[in-house]
């Protein structure tokens, strides 16, 4: 298997995924939830659904719960709790894939979806 290997901005933390996994454009998306804005810090969340057997993160990511969500379902928002990037979204509602984060990865595959367009800025 071919991996790629992201990191966050300070490098404690390293994820290798399979480059099948990270090239499965029908996967990736853009999300403009409030929740993905601010954990992010930007104007939207990017994100890819992986599954747990294709990639491998060395490191140990902090884990905020975030509760708060449209959903009424908690998530778990992994990230490095030395720079603060963000590194993973998991569900209860989504069990076996993790969603790791766009930014960690040089040569990112083009999102296809686009959640909560209604909070796009105008």
């Amino acid at each position: 298997m071919n991996f790629i290997t992201g990191t966050c901005l300070c490098g404690q933390i390293i994820v290798n995924v399979t480059k099948e996994a990270l090239n499965a454009t029908d996967r990736a998306y853009i999300c403009r939830c409030k929740n993905c804005r601010q954990s992010g810090g930007s104007l939207a969340g990017t994100g890819i659904i992986v599954p747990e057997s294709d990639f491998n993160i060395t490191g140990q990511p902090k884990i905020y719960v975030d509760s708060n969500t449209d959903s009424g379902t908690s998530i778990q928002r992994a990230f490095c709790g030395n720079c603060g990037s963000p590194i993973y979204t998991a569900s209860p509602t989504m069990p076996g894939v993790k969603i790791l984060k766009l930014g960690l990865f040089d040569g990112i595959p083009k999102p296809s979806m686009e959640l909560y367009c209604r909070d796009r800025p105008s």
